[in-house]
């Protein structure tokens, strides 16, 4: 999960994608947003953030890439107001001690 930016993102946006890996700080938002999801199934992205405090919608498509999570049904956002994509565990492809 080391490429945590688009290729079309501006140079800095790069160096900070490759900063948060290096700093593991992208690492532990993963690791919060997966047990968030494992935890509470069907909230969108904006009501991870609001429950954790961080920026998760980075975080939640590098998860899906890696197969540990997958998108749900869509529903109006709680926080946001807006339709939103769910986001669900993969249960049984993967454990939390493979977001590195």
């Amino acid at each position: 999960m080391n490429h945590n930016h688009r290729n079309t993102d501006p140079p800095t946006s790069a160096l900070a994608g490759r900063e948060a890996e290096a700093n593991g700080s992208a690492q532990r938002h993963r690791a919060m947003c997966f047990e968030t999801v494992m935890h509470r199934p069907g909230l969108t992205a904006r009501e991870i953030e609001d429950r954790l405090g961080i920026k998760a919608h980075k975080r939640l498509p590098e998860l899906r890439r890696a197969g540990m999570i997958r998108n749900g049904k869509s529903r109006t956002c709680t926080v946001s107001g807006r339709l939103a994509l769910t986001w669900h565990p993969n249960v049984g492809n993967h454990c939390a001690g493979e977001l590195a």
